[in-house]
Protein backbone atom coordinates (compact mmCIF):
# COMPACT_ATOMS: atom_id res chain seq x y z
CA UNK A 1 0.00 0.00 0.00
CA UNK A 2 2.84 2.28 0.68
CA UNK A 3 4.77 1.91 -2.22
CA UNK A 4 1.50 2.23 -4.35
CA UNK A 5 1.00 5.73 -2.67
CA UNK A 6 4.47 6.52 -3.37
CA UNK A 7 4.01 5.67 -6.85
CA UNK A 8 0.83 7.71 -6.94
CA UNK A 9 2.72 10.93 -5.44
CA UNK A 10 5.42 10.44 -8.19
CA UNK A 11 2.90 10.58 -10.93
CA UNK A 12 0.77 13.28 -9.38
CA UNK A 13 3.44 15.53 -9.22
CA UNK A 14 5.24 14.56 -12.26
CA UNK A 15 2.50 15.37 -14.74
CA UNK A 16 1.64 18.58 -13.06
CA UNK A 17 -2.08 18.06 -12.62
CA UNK A 18 -2.69 19.13 -9.56
CA UNK A 19 -5.43 18.59 -9.24
CA UNK A 20 -8.60 16.22 -7.38
CA UNK A 21 -7.78 12.94 -8.11
CA UNK A 22 -10.91 11.49 -10.02
CA UNK A 23 -11.57 7.67 -8.88
CA UNK A 24 -11.83 5.17 -11.66
CA UNK A 25 -15.97 4.64 -11.09
CA UNK A 26 -16.01 8.19 -11.64
CA UNK A 27 -14.56 8.87 -15.07
CA UNK A 28 -16.42 11.76 -17.36
CA UNK A 29 -17.48 10.46 -20.78
CA UNK A 30 -18.00 13.71 -23.07
CA UNK A 31 -21.68 13.44 -22.98
CA UNK A 32 -22.11 14.22 -19.22
CA UNK A 33 -20.08 17.51 -20.31
CA UNK A 34 -22.01 18.32 -22.86
CA UNK A 35 -24.55 20.63 -22.40
CA UNK A 36 -25.58 24.42 -21.12
CA UNK A 37 -23.57 25.56 -17.86
CA UNK A 38 -24.07 29.28 -15.95
CA UNK A 39 -20.74 30.37 -15.04
CA UNK A 40 -19.74 31.13 -11.12
CA UNK A 41 -20.41 34.76 -11.43
CA UNK A 42 -23.87 33.90 -12.86
CA UNK A 43 -22.88 36.63 -15.41
CA UNK A 44 -22.12 34.09 -18.76
CA UNK A 45 -23.81 30.94 -19.64
CA UNK A 46 -21.57 28.43 -22.10
CA UNK A 47 -22.78 26.01 -24.18
CA UNK A 48 -20.18 22.87 -24.30
CA UNK A 49 -20.68 20.16 -27.01
CA UNK A 50 -18.39 18.20 -29.19
CA UNK A 51 -15.60 20.63 -31.20
CA UNK A 52 -17.34 20.57 -35.14
CA UNK A 53 -13.92 19.69 -36.80
CA UNK A 54 -12.67 17.56 -33.82
CA UNK A 55 -15.60 15.33 -32.77
CA UNK A 56 -13.42 13.76 -30.09
CA UNK A 57 -12.59 16.80 -28.06
CA UNK A 58 -15.26 18.90 -26.40
CA UNK A 59 -15.59 23.28 -27.25
CA UNK A 60 -17.40 25.99 -25.73
CA UNK A 61 -19.28 29.09 -26.85
CA UNK A 62 -20.59 31.70 -25.06
CA UNK A 63 -24.52 31.80 -26.05
CA UNK A 64 -25.66 33.78 -22.86
CA UNK A 65 -24.35 37.18 -21.51
CA UNK A 66 -25.28 39.92 -18.69
CA UNK A 67 -25.00 43.10 -19.75
CA UNK A 68 -27.04 46.71 -19.45
CA UNK A 69 -25.73 48.36 -22.05
CA UNK A 70 -27.25 48.15 -25.60
CA UNK A 71 -24.06 46.05 -27.26
CA UNK A 72 -23.05 42.70 -25.95
CA UNK A 73 -19.15 42.74 -24.83
CA UNK A 74 -16.28 43.14 -27.80
CA UNK A 75 -13.21 41.06 -27.75
CA UNK A 76 -9.82 42.64 -27.72
CA UNK A 77 -10.79 43.30 -32.02
CA UNK A 78 -13.93 44.95 -31.37
CA UNK A 79 -15.83 41.71 -31.96
CA UNK A 80 -19.10 40.92 -30.21
CA UNK A 81 -18.31 37.89 -27.78
CA UNK A 82 -21.63 36.61 -28.52
CA UNK A 83 -20.84 32.86 -29.94
CA UNK A 84 -17.78 33.33 -29.82
CA UNK A 85 -15.57 29.48 -28.93
CA UNK A 86 -13.79 30.56 -25.49
CA UNK A 87 -12.85 26.71 -24.81
CA UNK A 88 -11.16 25.12 -27.42
CA UNK A 89 -10.06 21.44 -27.88
CA UNK A 90 -10.63 19.96 -24.52
CA UNK A 91 -9.11 16.19 -25.11
CA UNK A 92 -9.97 13.82 -22.30
CA UNK A 93 -6.98 12.50 -20.26
CA UNK A 94 -7.10 8.73 -18.63
CA UNK A 95 -7.80 10.36 -14.92
CA UNK A 96 -11.21 11.89 -16.95
CA UNK A 97 -10.27 15.42 -16.74
CA UNK A 98 -10.55 17.28 -20.18
CA UNK A 99 -7.36 19.62 -20.73
CA UNK A 100 -7.31 21.89 -23.68
CA UNK A 101 -7.45 25.85 -23.65
CA UNK A 102 -9.25 28.99 -22.86
CA UNK A 103 -9.58 32.39 -24.63
CA UNK A 104 -9.77 35.65 -22.67
CA UNK A 105 -11.56 37.25 -25.16
CA UNK A 106 -10.41 40.75 -23.60
CA UNK A 107 -6.83 40.15 -24.48
CA UNK A 108 -6.49 37.29 -27.11
CA UNK A 109 -4.44 35.45 -25.41
CA UNK A 110 -5.24 31.80 -24.75
CA UNK A 111 -4.53 29.58 -21.53
CA UNK A 112 -3.94 25.95 -20.79
CA UNK A 113 -7.31 24.46 -18.87
CA UNK A 114 -8.53 21.73 -16.99
CA UNK A 115 -12.03 20.63 -16.48
CA UNK A 116 -13.91 18.19 -14.52
CA UNK A 117 -16.99 17.23 -13.20
CA UNK A 118 -16.78 17.42 -9.75
CA UNK A 119 -18.47 14.91 -7.05
CA UNK A 120 -22.03 17.47 -7.09
CA UNK A 121 -22.32 17.66 -10.69
CA UNK A 122 -20.63 21.28 -11.26
CA UNK A 123 -18.22 21.61 -13.69
CA UNK A 124 -14.59 23.10 -12.77
CA UNK A 125 -12.78 24.89 -14.70
CA UNK A 126 -9.40 25.53 -14.47
CA UNK A 127 -7.15 28.06 -16.37
CA UNK A 128 -3.34 28.70 -15.85
CA UNK A 129 -0.18 29.47 -17.20
CA UNK A 130 2.59 26.82 -16.90
CA UNK A 131 1.74 24.76 -14.05
CA UNK A 132 -1.83 23.81 -13.04
CA UNK A 133 -0.74 24.83 -8.95
CA UNK A 134 -0.67 28.58 -10.62
CA UNK A 135 -4.36 28.80 -11.88
CA UNK A 136 -7.77 29.84 -11.29
CA UNK A 137 -10.68 27.63 -10.74
CA UNK A 138 -14.14 28.77 -11.57
CA UNK A 139 -17.47 26.73 -11.29
CA UNK A 140 -20.21 26.15 -12.71
CA UNK A 141 -23.15 25.00 -12.72
CA UNK A 142 -25.59 23.21 -14.99
CA UNK A 143 -28.59 24.91 -16.32
CA UNK A 144 -31.04 23.28 -18.12
CA UNK A 145 -33.52 26.32 -20.20
CA UNK A 146 -31.43 29.55 -19.95
CA UNK A 147 -33.84 32.92 -20.89
CA UNK A 148 -31.14 34.24 -23.43
CA UNK A 149 -32.36 36.87 -25.50
CA UNK A 150 -31.58 38.31 -28.51
CA UNK A 151 -27.62 38.99 -29.01
CA UNK A 152 -26.88 36.70 -25.95
CA UNK A 153 -28.43 38.62 -23.52
CA UNK A 154 -29.19 36.78 -20.68
CA UNK A 155 -32.93 37.64 -18.96
CA UNK A 156 -33.70 38.28 -15.23
CA UNK A 157 -33.70 35.07 -13.43
CA UNK A 158 -31.50 33.26 -15.79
Amino acid sequence: MVASKKRFLAAFLGVGALLSVVPAQAQTRSSDMEGTWIVQEKDGVFHIAPCPSESDRLCGWLIGMAYTDAEPEKDYRGVSECGMEIISSMKRRKNGHWHGKVLDPRTGRSYHANMWLAEDGTLKLRGYVGLALFGETQTWSRIANPTIGERCRMKRGG
